[in-house]
């Protein structure tokens, strides 16, 4: 190409008279793109982003962290934003072409900390077009140093659009983002990472990316400086780019390159891409495909207003991944490059990597199964090795897994299925960690929570909504005839309200639905709690018997529609475990329905309370609110819902006493429930297990509970702390009637305060443990202190010389009331030993 004098002078005559050469181009669509922006110094570096609204725990880490792993690269730059816990970041995009298809590219990971796990999903427009499960640390898997990439394809249909990045999580688990970026895109294109050099925004320094930086899915060759710049701006001083704000620059003998994945050998491709040089330069370009040089010539601009120079040609693909090349080959001189693109017929993805179930529910010892499937096409020629692995042993265990912790699944030729074993060991939940796929993509995983509480998945809350009418299995139940869940829009639940949050289980016609519980004590008394009701619909009947091992505990003939009904069977086991089984039998069709199932251990004398340690209600999801919803036998108000013991994060202390969960009221709140069948007049003892997280305001909670109307305890409430038992109340109260509202109330002073409750009970006549005795001794008046709970009044103090030996007397003291206390001062001198006791 022959270079005219008189164009660089005259280019040059226009700086000289001071006259404008700023170039035209389209706003970029995405703001911020690498997150570089309003860095926070101050660590963990917790802070808004420039230009993205974000709700939640979010901030911009550089490479030394913590959320982001030192030990990858941040693609773009120096800095990545993180997404801590349940997040969302979005923004709202504008100057789109409604119809037109367009790549939304970014870069994303999980940091390698605290154990809990992140799913990531793209909104656009409230609708979900992308979702990432499980996504893991990028320092677990070999060979990686750098953040994961996506390419999703979307077509907008308004001219502006919102576009969201959420966190769902389960623990304490981080996302990490980052180069986002939004180009025109063909239905055919290949992924070329970072097109049109949008994922950067705009650089501080003009002359390039600094050593040691990244430019979002490039590779930077030679001595030179690469960078990218606004059109318009520094060494982009002539002529229009066709997509958007930003060009990248090849300052002397540099150059970019990346590789493309997913060609199809033998198969034809079309490269297109725009380009230009710096004012008054002699620039030379050369493209290369795989090493084939596809393009090569000298650069001319296109001087100021006008559009870049557009190359359009074809190469054919001799591999199924090749690197695309561009080299700037003249000392000194300055290309500048925009809109790559690559398009014709990919390699079709492979289908996904199937685990199933992908939800479980297991007691401590008890295993579930799990098949494992490959696609056909993955070991139609050769071998593949899938490694899975359990992040938290202590939880639950894989079986086979070798000395590094991972189980390796072989798939010979031809090989598509391998089934797992997963071994329950204590309370807990895990993902399991799917450390290398294969190459394959990744959309479920596994899921398994480990529960003492006797019955799991009770409120068959575990798993969604199977499609249509809802029909589909059940976590942790297995089931005979034609089962599965419904929700308020029914079909098979069309009358009542549900009793515990949203989901029932129903069985059609003749089948059942069990599982075997553990744990149970041989003879002692339990009770069998579950909601009941039919199908209004369709002509039939249907009859209920509930059985353990074998036994019938309890039978409805002709269960009826009209709403749902509870039902309270007491029982006694003959082995510490059995089969728990729902069985209907029916004429014509007819369905059951089924909800709120539990088994709690009580005393024959106790007053039948619904749901009384909350185990009706299952477990959590989120951190565990369920309102607006029903919480199983009790009407509840504030915020409220279930939480594991000493998972959280509102059971964040102590050691509550009954099964798995417990009940939490945060801030002002209450739960009540109507108790029926007590005598007036007679006295009854209430007692519960009570406690207050240890977060998120200093000092003390508040709480009452009353029975009737009665205040029965009106006090404050400090976290027991560690893994200290929960403050057991025992309180005696005379039944105003044969019927009472039990009202638990929180009533914080201040702050964010939450209460804890679990194991409520009420049993007839004065139940309540022995009173601690109190013992202190004065010995300048050799006077012996002895004090109890006041509401022990009926209690007798006497004592004895031996502790063995001899009759006990009465204590001649009068009980004095200090505080809460009754004192007894014992006067012991001239006595040498002195045992006590109280007694009704």
């Amino acid at each position: 190409m022959n270079h005219a004098f008189i164009s660089k002078s005259s280019a040059a005559l226009w700086v000289a008279l001071g006259l404008s050469v700023q170039t035209v181009a389209g706003a970029t669509f995405i703001q911020n793109p690498s997150f570089e922006a309003n860095y926070n110094d101050t660590w963990p570096h917790y802070g808004p982003i420039d230009l993205w609204n974000a709700v939640g725990g979010t901030g911009i880490n550089d490479k030394s962290g913590p959320f982001h792993n030192t030990s990858a690269q941040i693609p773009d730059r120096t800095r990545a934003a993180f997404l801590q816990g349940p997040c969302t970041i979005g923004q709202t995009i504008t100057g789109l072409t409604p119809g037109q298809t367009y790549c939304l590219q970014f870069f994303y990971d999980a940091r390698n900390c605290c154990g809990g796990t992140v799913d990531l999903t793209v909104r656009l427009d409230g609708a979900q077009v992308d979702r990432i499960v499980n996504i893991r640390p990028t320092p677990t898997l070999a060979n990686r140093d750098t953040l994961y990439f996506r390419n999703v394809q979307i077509t907008p249909a308004a001219d502006t659009a919102l576009l969201e990045f959420v966190t769902t999580t389960l623990g304490d688990a981080t996302a990490v983002l980052d180069a986002v970026s939004l180009t025109p895109c063909a239905t055919n294109s290949l992924a070329v990472k970072n097109p049109s050099f949008e994922a950067s925004g705009d650089l501080p320094d003009p002359f390039g990316i600094a050593v040691g930086e990244n430019l979002a899915g490039w590779t930077i060759g030679g001595e030179a400086a690469v960078g990218v710049v606004p059109s318009g701006q520094g060494v982009a001083d002539n002529g229009v780019p066709p997509d958007q704000d930003h060009v990248a620059f090849l300052n002397g003998e540099s150059s970019i390159s990346q590789l493309l994945e997913g060609l199809e050998v033998g198969t034809e491709y079309e490269l297109s891409f725009a380009y230009n040089q710096r004012m008054f330069d002699f620039a030379s370009l050369r493209v290369s495909m795989g090493g084939a040089v596809v393009f090569e010539e000298d650069v001319d601009e296109v001087g100021v207003g006008n559009p870049y120079h557009t190359f359009t040609g074809t190469f054919r693909a001799t591999e199924i991944s090749s690197t695309l090349l561009f080299e700037q080959t003249t000392p000194g001189q300055v290309v500048l490059l925009d809109n790559i693109g690559v398009r014709g017929a990919s390699r079709p993805p492979l289908p996904c990597l199937d685990i199933s179930p992908t939800v479980a529910e297991i007691a401590p010892g008890q295993t579930v199964q799990v098949s494992v499937t490959v696609p056909g096409e993955l070991t139609v020629a050769q071998p593949a090795v899938i490694r899975l692995r359990s992040p938290n042993p202590a939880v639950a265990q894989l079986g086979g897994v070798g000395d590094d912790g991972t189980l390796a699944l072989n798939y010979a030729v031809g090989e598509t299925k391998k089934n797992v074993d997963v071994m329950g060991v204590a309370r807990g939940s895990i993902r399991v960690e799917i450390v290398d796929s294969a190459g394959l993509c990744t959309e479920n995983d596994l899921t398994v929570t480990v529960l003492n509480s006797f019955v799991r998945n009770a409120s068959f809350e575990s798993s969604p909504i199977p499609a249509g009418v809802g029909y589909g299995p059940i976590v942790a139940w297995d089931a005979t005839g034609q089962t599965g869940l419904n929700g308020p829009s029914g079909p098979f639940h069309d009358n009542g309200s549900i009793p515990d949050r949203r989901q029932v289980a129903f069985i059609q016609g003749a089948g059942s639905l069990s599982q075997t519980v553990f744990g149970l004590t041989p003879g002692g008394n339990y009770w069998l709690q579950f909601y009941y009701n039919a199908r209004n619909c369709c002509g039939g009947t249907i009859n209920l018997q509930a059985r353990f091992g074998g036994t019938t505990v309890a039978t409805v003939a002709g269960v009826a529609p009209g709403g749902y009904v509870f039902y309270n069977a007491s029982f006694s086991p003959a082995a510490a475990s059995g089969l728990l089984e729902f069985v209907a039998t029916a004429d014509g069709d007819a369905s059951l329905l089924l909800d709120g199932v539990s088994i709690v251990e009580r005393t024959p004398g106790d007053v039948v309370l619904q749901n009384p340690s909350f185990e009706s209600t299952g477990i959590p999801a989120g951190v565990g609110y369920i309102q607006p919803s029903p919480f199983a036998g009790w009407t509840t108000s504030g915020g409220y819902g279930p939480n594991l013991d000493g998972v959280g994060p509102f059971t964040d202390n102590g050691d509550a006493p009954e099964q798995d969960i417990v009940a939490f009221i945060q801030g002002s709140g209450s739960m009540s429930q109507q108790v029926s069948g007590l005598t007036p007049g007679q006295d009854y003892t209430l007692s519960f297990a009570v406690n207050a997280r240890n977060c998120c305001t200093a000092g003390p909670t508040h709480y009452a509970v009353s029975f009737g109307g009665v205040e029965l305890v009106n006090e404050d409430l400090t976290p027991v702390g560690g893994v200290n038992p929960y403050v057991a109340k025992s309180l005696l109260f005379s039944a105003p009637s044969a019927d009472g509202e039990l009202l638990f109330s929180h009533q914080p002073p201040d702050g964010d305060r939450t209460l804890l409750l679990d194991n409520i009970r009420i049993c007839s006549g004065d139940c309540r443990p022995a009173p601690r005795l109190q013992i202190s001794y004065d010995a300048v008046n050799r006077v012996t202190r002895l004090s109890w709970d006041s509401s022990y009044s009926g209690y007798r103090l006497q004592f004895r010389a031996s502790l063995s030996v001899g009759v006990w007397a009465d204590s001649s003291g009068i009980p004095l009331v200090e505080g809460n206390d009754l004192v007894v001062l014992d006067d012991v001198n001239n006595v040498a030993t002195r045992f006590y006791r109280l007694i009704q």
